[in-house]
């Protein structure tokens, strides 16, 4: 993270009228991405949307983060004002046999 490069990308991703974080769970979150990630999601909150899609269901994201501070802080965001669907069954990536 040069600091240029940092707050020119973070506004970048700030100013998106819509933002979708996809695959959302797959890697944990140090505590760099952890604050990459509350900053995006702090300057967005209630001013621009943002979709989340994630395999892991959504009780198990805390366990991702790598600091319970910013667990907290993103989590509230991320899923106050939200709306949740849930779609079950099977991966439609797989090919039908």
């Amino acid at each position: 993270h040069s600091e240029d490069n940092y707050y020119e990308y973070s506004n970048k991703m700030a100013g998106y009228d819509l933002l979708v974080i996809d695959d959302f769970g797959l890697m944990d979150l140090n505590l760099d991405k952890c604050r990459d990630l509350f900053e995006i999601i702090e300057a967005r909150d209630c001013r621009k949307s943002t979709v989340i899609i994630s395999q892991m269901p959504v009780e198990n994201w805390y366990q991702l983060f790598g600091d319970n501070t910013y667990a907290d802080a993103c989590l509230s965001r991320m899923t106050s004002k939200a709306y949740r669907l849930d779609f079950p069954g099977r991966d439609r990536r797989v090919e039908s046999k």
